[in-house]
């Protein structure tokens, strides 16, 4: 590319295409940032739903057992079986099992077992007898019954091949004798078509529901019922609580826990599949940006063009003043527009040879001016290292506290010489504070304490550098009589109806009318450093930032006193000071 056009129209290009792709990653990655937080609140809550449901039912079974152990008719049942060893009175036991049964619909079936007569009774509909238990299936149901494993998974004891949920209380007779067990069941299928079959989408990789111990109860997979979760480690390290919902970048999970049986509800997505709409419109997003990027091109050269043509007639207005006896400087390397300037500036160098010599002595002066600058700079620079340094070494040799007021009165320093910037974000004035409070802990020795009320909303808005500063000095000077009672400083921030509000208040000796209205009424003195710079530079620089839309006062009374100061809530660029001051005005 030879000519200045061309470059231009190249340039032109680029960028567009660049700022269209940067937007449209941007708008892609926000949506896809809020699409999985809808997503994930939305299964977090219809989870939470779920599982309080599954829980109270299990409250249910859990009282429905409770109180069928207690239950005279089946402790008589049992005795009168173990006296006569009738079969009718199996079948009485069964009707009252049958009743306990459905009184709630989630268990699956019921069993008594007498524990002397090694005899299991069930609430089927046709009830199985199974006589002659062995010692083993008691003596498991006597451990699990022991260590308080219940609700737990069991061994069934009419289908010895299937696992299933039980609750298990004891029944004993009047005379405080072990007459049996009774077990209220639920079987594997009716816990995944009660609860998980309720909440399983496609989307979902897979939906589990675990006890305590991280053992499968159900699951949408076809994991063995009883068998450790096979993703258990991970599954613990992303829960940290009761209930948790994230992602691992390419599954969204969910996880909520029941409060009374313990059970959790752990839920896994593929990313992919919840974005897939949003991917769709994507290469929507894709097709507009190649029109853009068409209609970017026609504009580019419309718009080179018109660069291109005052560049042509400026060269040629350049060959017309360089006409005369003069010889050529510079050496010419290109073939564009740009080489062809260069040509006439050699033309032009002997005529303005004296301005050449002027700039060379201006040159020199501002080199002086520059490592005078330099020098001044590197005064703090020194400072800030120095302190540094003993900063570290008082942190190697253990003297933390040093340390860090050190560190502290490093960064105050910073903030109070550093040029860069006259505005600064509520949170970034609270952090100064912090270190000049800190720095007056240690000097005071502890005899006041600071309570923050910082508004989340109000951290990112705009204020002066150091406005907060002179406030605390003057409440903990004037305001609080340290020898008197323990000082209690409150810095607060709150945003209302637009504006800004950053008090402080000391609980000291209070201020009459005429002390405040001649503190207000003060003039301004120079002043360096972190004290002193007074209450009438605060009003000083709040007026030449804000006019009559900002200032301060003061609210007093025996108790406490607060210094208030308002100013127009503003959010902006604060790398950008000149803006800023401009649009402050």
């Amino acid at each position: 590319m030879k000519s200045i056009r061309s470059k231009i129209l190249t340039a032109m290009i680029w960028i567009t295409l660049l700022a269209s792709a940067a937007v449209t990653v941007i708008f892609y990655r926000q949506s896809a940032g809020v699409i999985e937080e809808n997503y994930l609140k939305t299964l977090q809550q219809r989870n939470a739903q779920m599982i309080d449901v599954m829980d109270q039912t299990m409250k249910n079974i859990h009282d429905i057992t409770i109180y069928a152990s207690c239950d005279q008719e089946l402790k008589n049942g049992i005795q009168q079986y173990e006296n006569r060893q009738n079969s009718e009175y199996l079948d009485l036991l069964a009707e009252r099992l049958k009743e306990f049964c459905g009184r709630e619909a989630g268990i699956s079936s019921m069993y008594l077992l007498m524990k002397n007569e090694k005899v299991l009774v069930t609430s089927e509909e046709y009830p199985v007898y199974k006589k002659e238990l062995q010692n083993s299936d008691i003596r498991n149901i006597e451990t699990f019954f022991e260590e308080e494993k219940s609700p737990g998974i069991l061994q069934d004891l009419v289908s010895d091949k299937e696992l299933q949920l039980s609750f298990v209380e004891e029944i004993r007779s009047e005379k405080e004798e072990v007459l049996g067990y009774i077990l209220s069941n639920v079987g594997e299928r009716e816990l995944y078509y009660q609860y998980i079959d309720e909440i399983y989408e496609d989307t979902m990789q897979e939906v589990v529901l675990l006890d305590d111990e991280g053992r499968v109860l159900t699951s949408s997979e076809k994991y063995e019922t009883g068998a450790v979760y096979w993703n258990l480690e991970c599954y613990q390290k992303r829960i940290g609580g009761a209930e948790n919902f994230g992602t691992d970048g390419s599954n969204l999970y969910s996880y909520c826990k029941a409060p009374f049986s313990g059970f959790g509800l752990f839920v896994v997505t593929e990313r992919n599949a919840v974005l897939h709409t949003l991917q769709e419109t994507g290469k929507y997003f894709v097709c507009v940006l190649l029109i853009v990027m068409a209609a970017a091109v026609f504009a580019a050269l419309y718009l080179s063009g018109l660069i291109y043509r005052p560049l042509k007639k400026l060269t040629g207005a350049m060959s017309k003043v360089s006409e005369g006896n003069l010889d050529f400087r510079a050496e010419v390397g290109s073939n564009d527009e740009i080489g062809l300037l260069a040509e006439d500036f050699n033309e032009m160098l002997d005529r303005i040879e004296d301005l050449i010599q002027r700039l060379i002595i201006e040159e020199d002066r501002k080199k002086d001016v520059e490592l005078e600058a330099l020098q001044y700079q590197i005064t703090p620079h020194f400072m800030y290292n120095t302190l540094n340094s003993i900063k570290y070494a008082a942190l190697i040799k253990g003297e933390t506290e040093t340390g860090k007021l050190i560190g502290d009165f490093v960064e105050l320093l910073q903030a109070a010489i550093s040029k860069k910037g006259t505005f600064i974000t509520v949170a970034e004035e609270i952090h100064i504070l912090e270190k000049y409070i800190h720095l007056q802990e240690f000097r005071y020795g502890g005899q006041f304490h600071v309570r923050y009320e910082i508004s989340m909303e109000t951290e990112g808005y705009q204020v002066p550098r150091l406005l907060l500063q002179p406030l605390v000095e003057n409440s903990l000077l004037h305001g609080m009589d340290l020898k008197e009672k323990e000082g209690c400083l409150k810095i607060k921030t709150e945003l209302v109806e637009g504006r800004l509000y950053l008090k402080v208040t000391d609980n000291g000796r209070g201020m009459t009318e005429e002390q405040i209205r001649k503190l207000l009424s003060e003039k301004s003195r120079k002043t360096t450093g972190f004290t002193a710079i007074g209450i009438p530079n605060i009003q000083e620089r709040l007026h030449l930032y804000y006019g009559e839309d900002a200032g301060i006062y003061y609210e007093s009374s025996e108790q406490e006193t607060t210094a208030v100061i308002f100013l127009p809530a503003q959010k902006g660029d604060k790398n950008n000071e000149t803006d800023q001051n401009n649009h402050c005005r």
